[in-house]
């Protein structure tokens, strides 16, 4: 190969490769004697063709020229090539049989032997396989230095991650790792876990509090990091903010990927771009499109591994058991040999998580070491430090200190405690204190008589370093140090996230040299920073055990009531909030911002981290607490007076989805008897949110706008709130008095809402449309969360599996698609159908999907294999609907035939025949009890039937256009229909009798749904809205004057469609009213309705919901206000708009807008 370039040379070691290997193929048919050596050449070769493919790509790819570590592989290309080329030539020789062993062959007799011996191979394959790593080590070093080209780059600022959760972050230096003469037995054995191709993906390594399972973690992190095995790490550490929740693990882990393999930068690139808002997904979403998937695109010839430690210390039991059943989704990987390393205590939560992927991890508990083994470990460990603070001390200590007899007591405190080992060396190393000597006698004195008792060994970790404290005072000191101590270090171990010195100082307002001075004597229990603005952690979270453990109340003086100090922090939070918070906190100035537009910088120069800690934590403190909330106390008090500030505060955040959450909360907490207003408020607040949640996140500054005047004039928020309106505005006057059964409108489909469906949370409804998409909703604030598109032609129906991980949708393209409702990844289509699929619905345990079509045929499928199980056929026209009882049992079907079938779902058999509707049948629901079944018709009627007898019990009446939807609540006494008429009807389930109309859409309603705690409804329409109701209020929505359709204008009139006219004019006094007897020319200042917008100047001032958009324009004087034609109005600092819905409402702008 002299003279060929490396790009020549990698192509002749691919096609050597290949010939290698399908020689051996040809022996392995004739040689029985020696498979496993012709088995180990094939897999060689072929894995050095992949990797060599791999580097080919590369050379060949647009920036070949420059990589030039692959550049200078001819060498060991060459011995490659060499190695290969004798191989080849040794394998075609025997097999170029003479005439005498063609014959014997084709006797049947064997004339073909393998021409090498076992050593021979061995030494083949060390050779192939060094010159392989040094193929991977170029192609890794190479593959990282195309990443920097601008087309391959990925903006690691678009994947953010965890602070100070990587085991080499600044956060973790100064945490030990494991002697190098202890846990060697167990070390060795994660090792050759980590190096067996054949072992589980998952390493489990658990025991309780203070048994050094963090201090192994760094040691095998640091271990994995220098042999290039380390992919990422993540160490949780409860109340630290991110590294306390599941929420930023997988893209904490991805980010660390990429950096070690820079093959992943394209998948993961694709996935950022896909969805950029993908590290706030689902922990399946974010784990199938940034680790999952990119993983499964690469092939990496060397382990991945990544190391998670304290796994118990993550905030949620159900994220828990999510990351560990993700995680063991690993074992499907072929191309990559990814290991996870994870530690935690054996809490109950992580327990039934491994109980669920039980057979794909490896398992051991540290109780299970031999004690023996434990005990020389901790000696070991003991014996280095001290020696090493004997040597630090010199002439202080004696020359034998500190003795073994010493450490061998100290060895019996602390078994299997490696954490009282710990805290004993820096006690006793603390420059602050006493001589060394004296410090080690003050820990012996707390030798424990009972050896196994864990609670006396705790006391004997901690209390020689608290006790310290008040050694020596007198009484008063004694109390006042303790007050002090509870003080301060109570809420450091209740912060639900560290603050640095400064902030906490400034949070329990204090001064930060009197923190100082307390702290400056625990820096063997606490991790006290130099510096005054990074955190204060604790070194173990059992210290935190030891300090509010309810049994030690009457033993313990240093212990800390929960309760108590949790209530001093919400105390403490609103205080900071109310001096801080105020309308536009950042000096925005803009109204019209959006919350994109925000810089980080700009909100951390204007809320302090204490700020946003207060923002964030005040409720968790308060529910904390149990404290009972009552009218006119200090949590009444300050949300009556600041609630707009919180919310736009948790804007900022991003965090304005846990408002409503968090307003629930404390709901619970609030007295019923005594906190009557405030739960009047409260109840209020959460409405507010619901209903304008969508606007608040998108631009916050729209809280005191749109949010606030486009309330109704007698909620409890607007009366409180409305002098934080915005300053140009002075009146609103035509708005509703109270909140409706209309909650919010969500908007995004391009046409008809076909179908909607709650998930069995209710945190995300799902929407299909007739624009061919699925839509998903978050259901608290109103926001969009993704589109699901794949079908080609209208989407007509969709469902929810029970357990909420699947969603169904059936498609006037005659299929039926399945898609993961946490990724919005399609999973599999089910097809068969030669007409559009008009239903779909999962039986109650999942495992079954039912079907209707055009086709006049019901079919069943299974979920898991998505193969059709069986076709039922009965109907004589177009089947609309299909609805599985709730034991499952029974499937009903209604048809364009006018008749509804009931169906055994296990035989496929036709039960009855429903008739009596005399037009087609649109929809049918069963009751959550199974005793009846709903239907409706196009002939406008709904029929209730007994499901045990078949038998007709009433119809319910009063729509005036066909019915097209019906659902049961989940306590089935009421009913809700939607129809043609453009109208949402409930009904009282038990006697028949219709109790409200919920109106708002314009055209008619083809879908209704209920939550699955029943409070909201809702409904999907051909206006191509999906509207959420309250279904508690229902109450009718104020209109002025009530134009029964849309308004439309023209010169100085405004109009309905009904030629009523009716004139828009502003009485002398300057106020607006409406006059029939007058007309009036209007002059003043240029406002334009810009669609969703009130505009001047080209920016947005106040965002117009869709029931109070302008249907209309106006001119007068070159005074100029644009919608759509034809119909707003505007004097000075007056505008009247006409909308859609009927309504007509006026706003008074202040002189300077």
């Amino acid at each position: 190969m002299e003279g060929l370039g490396a790009a020549a040379s990698i192509i002749a070691v691919i096609e050597l490769a290949a010939k290698v290997g399908s020689l051996c193929l040809e022996y392995s048919s004739a040689v029985k004697n020696a498979r496993s050596d012709i088995e180990r050449l094939v897999n060689q070769s072929e894995s050095l063709k992949t990797t060599a493919h791999d580097l080919q790509k590369l050379l060949q790819g647009p920036h070949g020229a420059r990589l030039e570590t692959s550049q200078k592989l001819l060498g060991a290309l060459n011995n490659t090539h060499s190695q290969l080329s004798g191989v080849t030539a040794k394998l075609k020789a025997r097999l170029h049989l003479g005439r005498r062993a063609r014959a014997m062959r084709r006797l049947g007799l064997r004339a073909l032997e393998w021409p090498f011996e076992s050593k021979e191979v061995e030494k083949i394959i060390a050779n192939l396989q060094r010159d392989q790593t040094s193929f991977s080590a170029a192609l890794q070093i190479d593959q990282a230095t195309e990443i920097l080209d601008i087309h391959s780059k990925i903006d690691l600022a678009t994947l953010p991650a965890a602070s100070g959760a990587a085991f080499d972050s600044h956060a973790e230096e100064h945490n030990a790792q494991c002697h190098p003469d202890t846990r060697t037995k167990l070390l060795r054995q994660i090792r050759e876990w980590a190096n067996d191709p054949q072992a589980e993906n998952i390493f489990w390594l658990n025991g309780m509090a203070g048994t050094g399972k963090s201090t192994i973690s760094r040691t095998v992190a640091t271990s994995f990091a220098k042999d290039s095995l380390l992919g990422a790490s993540f160490f949780f550490k409860r109340g630290e903010g991110d590294r306390g929740r599941a929420g930023l693990v997988f893209p904490t882990i991805a980010r660390q990927l990429v950096q070690k393999i820079p093959a992943l930068v394209h998948s993961i690139r694709e996935a950022i771009d896909a969805d950029p808002d993908v590290s706030k997904k689902a922990l399946r979403d974010q784990f199938e499109n940034l680790i999952l998937q990119p993983l499964k695109s690469i092939h990496h010839t060397t382990g991945i591994a990544i190391v998670i430690d304290a796994l118990d210390e993550c905030d949620g039991d159900e994220d828990v058991k999510t990351i560990i059943a993700l995680l063991a989704q690993a074992n499907v990987l072929r191309s990559v040999c990814l290991r996870i390393f994870i530690t935690s205590r054996p809490e109950l939560p992580i327990r039934l998580g491994f109980k669920d992927v039980q057979g794909k991890y490896q398992g051991l508990a540290l109780h299970q070491i031999p004690e023996q083994v434990v005990e020389q470990d901790i000696s070991t460990f003991l014996a280095y430090e001290l020696t090493r603070i004997k040597n630090k001390y010199d002439a202080q200590v004696p020359l034998d200190w500190p003795g073994e007899d010493n450490i061998q007591i100290l060895v019996q405190m602390a078994v299997p405690l490696f954490i009282f080992a710990a805290t004993v060396c820096r006690f006793v190393d603390d420059k602050g204190r006493s001589n060394p000597t004296k410090r080690l006698k003050t820990v012996l004195q707390y030798r424990t008589a009972t050896r196994n008792s864990r609670l006396d060994k705790l006391d004997a970790t901690y209390l020689p370093v608290l006790d310290q404290l008040t050694y020596g005072r007198t009484d008063q000191d004694k109390a006042d140090v303790l007050a002090e101590f509870r003080n301060v270090v109570g809420p450091i171990v209740l912060l639900a996230q560290p603050l640095s010195v400064r902030s906490l100082a400034r949070l329990l307002d204090v001064e930060p040299e009197d923190v100082h001075a307390l702290l400056n004597s625990l820096h063997s229990v606490l991790d006290i920073p130099s510096v005054d603005d990074a955190p204060v952690r604790l070194f173990h979270l059992s210290f935190r055990d030891f300090l509010v453990d309810p049994a030690k109340r009457t033993m313990n003086e240093f212990w800390i009531d929960e309760a108590k100090y949790h209530k001093t922090l919400a105390e403490r939070c609103i205080q900071v909030m109310e001096q801080q918070l105020k309308r536009d906190v950042c000096d925005l100035k803009e109204p019209g911002m959006l919350r994109s537009e925000v810089s980080q910088q700009t909100i951390n120069a204007h809320l302090r981290p204490e700020v946003q800690y207060a923002c964030q934590y005040w409720v968790y403190h308060l529910e904390e607490s149990k404290y009972k909330i009552e009218d006119d106390d200090f949590v009444h008090t300050f949300l009556t007076s600041h609630l707009l500030h919180w919310l736009e505060a948790l804007s900022l955040l991003r965090r304005l989805s846990d408002g409503a959450l968090l307003i629930r909360t404390l709901l619970h907490a609030a007295q019923p008897d005594t906190a009557s207003n405030f739960i009047k408020f409260l109840e209020d607040a959460e409405k507010f949110i619901r209903s304008h949640g969508s606007i608040m996140e998108r631009a916050l500054l729209q809280i005191y706008g749109s949010a606030l005047i486009f309330s109704p004039a007698l909620s409890e928020v607007r009366k409180q709130q409305w002098k934080e309106r915005l300053p140009f505005i002075k009146s609103v006057i035509g708005t509703r008095d109270h909140w409706g059964a209309h909650q919010q409108t969500l908007e995004g489909h391009s046409q008809a809402v076909n179908a909607v469906a709650f998930s069995p949370d209710g945190k995300t409804l799902a929407s299909g449309s007739r624009d061919k998409t699925i839509r998903l909703w978050d259901t608290v604030t109103g926001t969009y969360q993704r589109t699901l598109e794949g079908h080609i032609y209208a989407v007509n129906a969709v469902a929810f599996s029970p357990d909420g991980k699947t969603l169904a949708s059936g498609s006037d393209d005659e299929t039926i698609q399945l898609w993961d409702t946490a990724t919005g990844t399609h999973q599999q289509t089910l097809e068969g159908y030669n007409q559009a699929v008009t239903a779909v619905a999962f039986s109650p345990d999942g495992k079954t999907l039912a079907s209707g079509s055009g086709d006049e045929t019901i079919r069943l499928w299974d979920t898991g294999t998505g193969t059709h199980q069986q076709t039922l056929k009965g109907h004589s026209q177009a089947v609309s609907v299909v609805a599985f009882s709730p034991d499952g049992k029974t499937l009903a079907s209604g048809s364009w035939d006018k008749t509804i079938r009931l169906w055994d779902t296990v035989t496929g058999t036709h039960q009855q025949t429903l008739k009596g509707h005399n037009k087609a049948v649109s929809v049918v629901a069963f009751s959550p009890d199974g005793k009846t079944l709903a239907s409706g018709s196009w002939d406008k009627t709904i029929r209730l039937w007994d499901t045990g007898t078949g038998t007709y019990q009433q119809t319910l009446e009063g729509h005036n256009k066909a019915v097209f939807a019906v659902a049961f609540s989940p306590d089935g006494k009421t009913l809700a229909s939607g129809s043609d008429d453009k109208t949402i009807r409930l009904w009282d389930t038990g006697t028949g009798t219709y109790q409200q109309t919920l109106e708002g859409h314009n055209k008619a309603v083809f879908a209704v749904a209920f939550s699955p705690d029943g409070k909201t409804l809702a409904s999907g329409s051909d206006d191509e809205t999906i509207r959420l109701w309250d279904t508690a209020t229902g109450t009718h929505q104020q209109t002025l004057e009530g134009h029964n359709n849309t308004v439309e204008g023209y010169g100085s009139y405004v109009t309905s469609q009904s030629d009523y006219i009716r004139a828009v004019a502003f009485l002398p006094d300057g106020n607006p009213g409406l006059d029939a007897s007058r007309n009036q020319r209007l002059v003043g200042n240029i406002l334009f309705v810009d669609g969703e917008w009130i505009t001047r100047g080209g920016k947005n001032l106040l965002w117009l919901p869709p029931d109070f958009r302008a249907s209309c324009t106006s001119v007068y004087d070159h005074t100029l206000v644009l919608g759509r034609p034809n119909c707003s109005a505007v004097q000075g600092r007056m505008m009247a708009i006409g909308c859609k819905s009927g309504q007509v409402f006026t706003i008074g702008f202040s002189c300077d807008i």
